[in-house]
């Protein structure tokens, strides 16, 4: 008999900018919802991937602030196909296909752009497919509204050209950042015997603050200067290498965070080169005994989060001052049930 599957929730950074004016709430309605919601599907390879079950969801937290996510369930449409089996001792030629079609669940928490996230069965949808798939549905979601907007432009005489418009709303750019935990972090930087690199990339945020006051100033240079990214790299050959509990700090909070890409290279126990990037270090929250229906699972999903938080093992920052305006707008055009 097969082994249960083993459900565990991942916690991602979800970041959508367009150009260095605009943000996923800046453009929600217009762009980020229809993106969701508007029935798109993904082909790559021998698979199709799209969206059910989606919808906006609403919670009152114990201080009265009112927090909105996108909740839905991703689909990956495919067909497993065989060519032979072991039988009698021997492998004998028997083609078989068996349509199927496991799913991942998301909730996208809007006020902080987190996004939690759960593979529901064995083959679903990885953190990076959701990632690809929603980078592709927010590419289109975003022509057709910006087609719609030259289109009125023009109806109304405005003198512009493509070009002018881009340059107004360029076209979004997603990264969905895999987050640590301190722990993870550490666990995973025992693996290596040295350290020997350490490179940080940092990632534009949704006018996020960083935590660490280096990578405050490093954007700060980054905008100055006027340069697409910015990067803190050290390095130390030989078989000594970096202090690894230097590492585990410096790596620990903007892993965390999610709001950079981090590599680390260097040498296993077993001798052997080892890599470690964002996803290495993504912490993993079971989460057994999952509703079927949508709402009761994010719900689960959310509850699950905040217990973390309150046990001190995750930290997350509560949405800003601009975001929660945002939030609130978006539920002031709906009707909630």
């Amino acid at each position: 008999m097969a082994a249960s599957f083993a459900r565990n929730m991942n916690l991602a950074n979800f970041t959508c900018k367009f150009g260095d004016s605009h943000v996923m709430l800046d453009l929600f309605e217009e762009v980020v919802w229809p993106a969701f919601s508007g029935g798109k599907v993904r082909t790559f390879s021998d698979a199709s991937y799209f969206l059910i079950d989606v919808d906006l969801r609403k919670w009152e937290q114990q201080n009265g602030v009112k927090e909105v996510a996108i909740i839905g369930r991703i689909v990956k449409n495919t067909v497993l196909a065989r060519d032979q089996i072991f039988e009698n001792g021997k492998i004998v030629k028997n083609h078989a296909e068996l349509a199927s079609a496991p799913t991942s669940l998301f909730v996208l928490l809007l006020s902080n752009h987190k996004l939690l996230y759960v593979r529901e069965n064995v083959g679903a949808p990885s953190l990076n497919t959701f990632a690809s798939t929603i980078s592709q549905f927010l590419g289109a979601s975003f022509r057709t509204w910006i087609r719609h907007v030259y289109d009125e432009k023009k109806e109304a005489g405005t003198k512009m050209t493509w070009a002018d418009l881009l340059k107004d709303f360029p076209p979004p750019v997603l990264e969905v950042t895999p987050m640590a935990t301190e722990s993870s972090v550490s666990a995973y930087v025992e693996k290596f015997r040295v350290v020997n690199t350490v490179e940080i990339q940092l990632i534009d945020t949704n006018h996020e603050l960083d935590n660490l006051p280096i990578f405050g100033e490093m954007r700060e240079i980054q905008e100055k200067i006027s340069a697409d990214d910015i990067s803190l790299k050290t390095h130390k050959k030989g078989d000594i290498g970096l202090s690894k509990d230097g590492v585990k700090k410096l790596v620990a909070t903007p892993a965390a965070e999610g709001n950079s890409k981090i590599v680390i290279r260097g040498t296993g126990i077993g001798g052997d080169r080892l890599v470690a990037k964002n996803d290495s270090f993504n912490v993993a929250i079971p989460i057994p005994d999952m509703p079927q229906e949508m709402g009761p699972a994010a719900d689960k999903m959310r509850k699950r989060l905040q217990d973390q938080i309150a046990m001190g093992i995750i930290n997350l920052k509560q949405g800003g001052a601009k975001a929660m305006e945002k939030i609130a707008g978006i539920i002031g055009r709906r009707t909630w049930s």
